[in-house]
């Protein structure tokens, strides 16, 4: 399993919001901060939101729109973010056939895919930032 550049700016992007200590952060702001194009973070931002990570505010007259956290942001959970943006099962392209012919294998990796899960689940979003 490889961690896509997205999920990396993903992180990169919930980071600043949580450095910026305000309550709505703009997508200019975090992309100049974070260096990461506007396009793919307004992308990844609204994915965020569908995860109900984040939540989305339209600006209305002077006032900017943005992003803020619809949770406490301290008690999401690595997997969380993983499972949402790229999924986190080490066994996913087994078809039915191949671990029905070998259930012991299918079963062992199965395993090991659940240690994987658990492992990232023991880690909040501000631990990897170590703040």
């Amino acid at each position: 399993m490889k961690i896509k550049q997205t999920t990396f700016y993903a992180l990169r992007a919930i980071r600043r919001i949580y450095l910026e200590k305000e309550v709505i952060v703009t997508s200019t702001v975090i992309a100049e901060k974070e260096d990461i194009s506007q396009g793919v973070l307004l992308r990844i931002l609204r994915t965020l939101d569908k995860a109900n990570i984040l939540e989305a505010h339209q600006g209305r007259g002077a006032v900017s729109g943005g992003f803020s956290f619809s949770k406490d942001i301290e008690s999401v959970t690595f997997l969380e973010i993983l499972e949402f943006l790229e999924g986190v099962d080490i066994s996913v392209n087994l078809d039915a056939e191949t671990c029905e012919k070998d259930k012991q294998l299918y079963n062992q990796i199965n395993k090991i895919n659940h240690k994987i899960r658990e492992e990232f689940a023991k880690h909040t979003i501000c631990d990897l930032f170590e703040l």
